[in-house]
């Protein structure tokens, strides 16, 4: 494997931290997801959101609420999509579950990093850049540095950007980043990395289960390889063309 030098050598794992939650309350999307499947009550109204009525009772409408809600509240300010996401809470009344164990405290960071898997920064709070000022985006940016290197004795060398999409980052932020002294900053931009990729815009795949699964149900090496590897974009590329 060839790092971004092109040096042979093994990539480590990097887990990415948003500071501010360490050891704390979840982000947004995990308790709007709490708030779905552990729901007392079906009926929601998302009105005020222009997404209508929702009976979670029947699937269809809750694949439409994954689908539609995320998308929507990520236009907002981080007080007015926190604010949402009481609403729904508040509407859906979700059985109560400790959140204990639920995200990683600084212990369990410190530990990763023992054992190889480096820490990187994620911003504080969580926050789409591209929706907030330069003096906060530095602020976070800069924050979640810190507090890394203050946990773990060692300033993180990776950076990734919150939601990750084109549109959830700018220039700003990429200087902010290159300025601060990361080596890599990764988006959520699918794709393949080839030499004299931009270190601060690094593309990556979404990696789960289902999206390597054969038609045989089994996980399969050979598409994972294939589509990681670009081959597979290769192909649709010529078959376009």
């Amino acid at each position: 494997m060839l790092d971004l030098q092109g040096r042979r050598g093994a990539v480590p794992a990097i887990v990415y931290v948003a500071t501010s939650h360490v050891g704390s309350e979840p982000i947004w999307a995990y308790r709007l997801q709490h708030a779905v499947e552990a729901r007392t009550r079906d009926r929601l109204d998302l009105g005020t959101l222009g997404l209508g009525h929702f009976d979670l009772s029947e699937a269809m409408d809750r694949e439409r609420l994954y689908a539609a809600v995320p998308s929507r509240l990520k236009q907002f300010e981080p007080r007015e999509l926190e604010a949402c996401v009481d609403d729904i809470v508040e509407q859906t009344r979700p059985q109560p579950t400790s959140a204990a164990g639920e995200m990683l405290d600084w212990p369990d960071i410190r530990t990763l990093e023992a054992n190889g898997v480096r820490i990187g920064a994620h911003t504080r709070h969580h926050v789409l850049l591209s929706r907030v000022d330069a003096r906060t985006a530095r602020a976070e940016i800069l924050g979640s540095q810190a507090d890394i290197a203050e946990a773990i004795d060692l300033p993180p060398a990776h950076f990734a950007y919150p939601n990750g999409g084109a549109a959830d980052f700018s220039e700003r932020d990429v200087r902010i980043v290159r300025e601060a002294g990361f080596a890599t900053a990764v988006t959520s931009i699918e794709g393949t990395n080839r030499r004299g990729v931009d270190p601060y815009r690094i593309l990556r795949h979404n990696v789960h289960e289902e999206r390597y699964r054969a038609p045989s149900g089994r996980l399969s090496r050979a598409l994972f390889f294939s589509e990681t590897s670009g081959l597979l974009g290769w192909l649709r590329m010529r078959r376009a063309a």
